[in-house]
């Protein structure tokens, strides 16, 4: 038989006969395929394709200029010539107003862009058109809707371009939709609008408001560009910051003190700069399953082995009727890859499954995986295809030879085929499957302590019970004296709840990423006066709802501190050690934001920026003596319960609604959740890693087992002989497990090396622990070798329970 398809038929008939073997095969193989795949197709729509919708991705650069002013932006765009086009946009957080279909108000994202943005990008609109470039600066109020947000609030409905959104109170003309997967140039939340920069003043509010859209002490933007053709990323970068340098001499005020950054824009965009790092992140994870992949395809390849042997009489009779040892090869191959295909048409399902478990998984800022477009297209597809036919052709291979080889005339004499002790080959690949195991057994172990060290340290707070609401009534049009009547009113009406023991207003939240770095001086402070500390605004009873202790003084009052007062502020026990050394620094002078304010308490340290950072000298101003400027930033309202935060959520939305219907409510959850994205990384790596290494350990003894199994079914007469001849069965017990014992040692000592540089790229994950711990790779070692000595041990057991009588009669 020559012809494919009889190959094929052949091949069916042949698995029909071991069905067995033949689902055991397909599970191996899917189980890999399956989650390989998942785990790609996060890996190609976060890192490989970032930026989808775009033409032309590596031609474009990001520019971070350290916070480029719209004048420096249009210095760099005309004094250089190595960009075919040059963009600048800033993300900002503005107010849609109620109308098309919702009855509440919404806090969507929006950018604020050049006129040439999306040009530069070379996108295509989905509907309507793009900003024109006289658009840019003349104020003109139009806007771009994403797809996301044309769905959600129009029903993709075509009228929608022409009519009109409401942003931060201000009337938008509605000029296009964009493509379905553009999501922006930034990694994270994708935008839901764009405006051009001349129509920011429109709605700018708060101290924004009060600020030139052409100052050029105004760092807010930053830039992108597309290179001319023949220029690379070092030309663009030498130029640029030559044209940044001339413009510094030029026009001082600028202020910037670092030469611009130039680099990729997909490597911005795939949230390379973000301090979770996903593309490292990402990338371990595919290593990851690429690991169990090879774990499981080690298994496969043991199981054809095994067949190999079981096969190698049929095999010799074919040769001696006059097949090649190649045509012999190729009938094998085409078994197993069509194992391989069937298995990686299965994966396909574990991936949708996988997939559909991950893009549950919530993101920091209430995003999630779904935002990146993460689905099973045709690159996905493409890809499972490669790895299920490179998996039937790798894996099958050295079976197909195996079977083909050796001696026609002694295989055809035996009635039971060979009879070695061993077949070359399968050892080998246990021990490589126990050395990979132990990898990812130890990277996994490493995250889990991390986490749990994360978990259990002391955060100077106490977040359990406290239910957060969060409100930006600078973006819709309230003036200071309104603020100040809702902010009250609302935090009257949550305190009135039953179960509320405290409420509070804070304009940050502890670990959640965001910082304030302001410029202090002190009063008698050396050598130094003017220092940079951690500023943030809060409200009375902050530090009481937080059960953070007031160490010396006392805590903002309203009975004490009026807004009309003068100024209080609070500093932790970081900053009195800083500044005031040895001294007391209740009723000292600190001046900050142009106003000098007194030290009227001190409270106990607390970890604000990060966990891994510790305390730092933060100080703490009252958010109402800050007028404006406070109560008209974002603002987060703390609730402390005695029972389930959760359960004031929805009376907490239904309060603000009745105070003012058409104000976004956002940032509805409790400060454990606010604080567990702080320990996303840790989360996601703990219980991804901790599965893969959990199928990793049962597959690596499942192959143990085999194996083992396998060589005791060919060593029946030996081991029959041996019994019959006086040896114990405790000794033919041991003479199995001492055999198995060298493999398992050696797959160990392989391994150890491999696990501590593995690890090594988890450094920027960890807390608490080291990479490369010598605990966590001594407890993987003791899991993985018990583990194998008791995957062996089940058929040494019943290889000292042979009865010899019996085989030697069957011999």
């Amino acid at each position: 038989m020559t012809n494919p398809i009889a190959d094929v038929r052949y091949a069916l008939r042949s698995l029909r006969k071991t069905p067995v073997f033949a689902v055991a095969a397909l599970a191996i193989v899917a189980l890999g395929v399956g989650l390989n795949t998942a785990a790609f197709s996060l890996f190609d729509a976060i890192v490989l394709r970032p930026l989808p919708e775009v033409r032309a991705t590596a031609e474009l650069v990001d520019i971070n200029e350290h916070g480029a002013s719209y004048p420096s932006y249009q210095y760099l765009r005309d004094g250089t010539d190595v960009f075919s086009g040059l963009a600048a946009w800033a993300s900002r957080w503005l107010s849609l107003a109620p109308g098309s279909g919702s009855a509440s108000g919404e806090r969507v994202l929006g950018n604020v862009v050049s006129g040439n943005y999306f040009a530069v990008l070379g996108t295509e609109p989905a509907a309507g058109r793009f900003f024109l470039p006289a658009e840019e600066d003349s104020g003109e109020p139009v806007a771009v809707l994403s797809h996301a947000l044309w769905q959600r609030r129009f029903s993709a409905s075509p009228s929608a371009v022409g009519g009109s959104v409401v942003l931060n109170g201000a009337p938008f003309h509605v000029i296009g939709v964009a493509p379905a997967a553009f999501r922006g140039v930034s990694f994270g939340n994708p935008a839901d609008v764009w405006i051009p920069v001349g129509a920011w003043p429109r709605v700018a509010t708060g101290a924004m408001a009060r600020i030139d859209n052409h100052a050029r002490t105004w760092g807010w933007m930053r830039l992108f560009g597309r290179l001319r053709p023949g220029v690379g990323i070092s030309r663009a970068r030498a130029a640029v910051t030559a044209v940044s340098r001339r413009e510094m001499a030029q026009f001082p005020e600028t202020g910037r003190n670092a030469d611009p950054v130039v680099q990729a824009l997909a490597h911005t965009a795939a949230g390379g700069d973000d301090d979770m790092d996903p593309i490292r992140f990402f990338g371990l994870l595919l290593g990851s399953v690429t690991v169990v992949l090879v774990i499981a395809c080690a298994n496969l390849a043991n199981l054809l082995l095994a067949r190999a042997a079981g096969r190698r009489k049929e095999m010799a009779i074919r040769q001696a009727l006059g097949a090649s040892r190649g045509r012999l090869v190729r009938q094998l191959l085409t078994e197993s890859v069509l194992l391989a295909s069937a298995g990686g048409a299965l994966g396909l399902l574990v991936a949708a499954w996988s997939l559909a478990m991950l893009l549950r998984f919530p993101l920091p800022g209430g995003a999630s995986l779904a935002s990146f477009g993460v689905a099973l297209d045709l690159r996905v597809l493409l890809f499972a295809i490669a790895v299920s036919l490179a998996t039937g052709i790798l894996f099958g291979l050295a079976p197909a030879v195996s079977a083909s080889g050796g001696e026609i005339l002694p295989a055809l004499k035996s009635d039971r085929g060979p009879r070695p002790g061993r077949i070359r080959g399968r050892m080998p690949l246990v021990v490589a499957q126990l050395a990979l195991c132990l990898v990812l057994l130890s990277s996994a172990g490493l995250l889990v302590r991390s986490l749990r060290n994360a978990l259990h340290t002391d955060l100077g707070f106490e977040p359990r019970g406290v239910a957060l609401a969060s409100v930006h009534l600078g973006l819709a049009r309230y003036d200071e004296a309104r603020a100040v009547r809702f902010a009250t009113a609302f935090s009257e009406r949550a305190a009135a709840m039953p179960g509320v023991r405290s409420v509070a207003w804070a304009g940050l939240l502890p670990l959640s990423g965001d910082q304030n770095v302001e410029t202090v001086q002190i009063d008698g402070a050396t050598p130094d006066p003017k220092l940079s500390v951690e500023v943030t605004a809060v409200g009375p009873g902050y530090f009481a709802t937080l059960g953070i202790p007031i160490l010396a003084g006392r805590e903002f009052a309203r009975a004490e501190d009026a807004p009309a007062g003068p100024g209080s502020v609070v500093v932790n026990e970081a900053a009195a050690r800083r500044f005031w050394p040895g001294a007391n620094p209740v009723g000292r002078r600190i001046r900050i934001y142009k106003a000098d304010r007194t030290v009227v308490g001190v409270a106990r340290d607390s970890r604000f920026q990060s966990i891994r950072a510790g305390a730092v000298p933060m100080v703490a101003l009252d958010i109402e003596q800050l007028g404006g400027d406070g109560v008209l930033s974002p603002m987060i309202l703390l609730v402390k319960v005695a029972g389930d935060p959760r359960a004031v959520l929805p009376a907490l939305r239904s309060e603000a609604g009745r105070l003012d219907p058409g104000l976004p409510l956002f940032g509805l959850r409790t400060l454990e959740e606010s604080i567990g994205d702080a320990l996303l990384p840790q989360r996601l790596g703990s219980v991804l890693l901790g599965i893969f290494a959990g199928l990793a350990f049962v597959l690596a003894l499942i192959g143990v087992y085999a194996v083992v199994a396998g060589g005791v079914a060919r060593r029946m007469r030996e081991l029959g002989i041996r019994l019959a001849l006086g040896a114990h069965p405790a000794q033919v017990r041991r003479m199995v497990l001492r055999e198995t014992a060298a493999s398992l040692l050696t797959g160990l000592v392989i391994g150890v090396p491999l696990a501590a540089l593995a690890t090594q790229l988890l450094s920027g994950f960890l807390y608490g622990v080291s990479p490369g711990d010598p605990v966590t790779i001594g407890a993987a070692i003791l899991v993985v070798g018990a583990g194998g000595i008791l995957a062996a041990d089940l058929p040494a057991r019943r290889a000292s329970r042979v009865d010899p009588i019996a085989v030697l009669r069957n011999e």
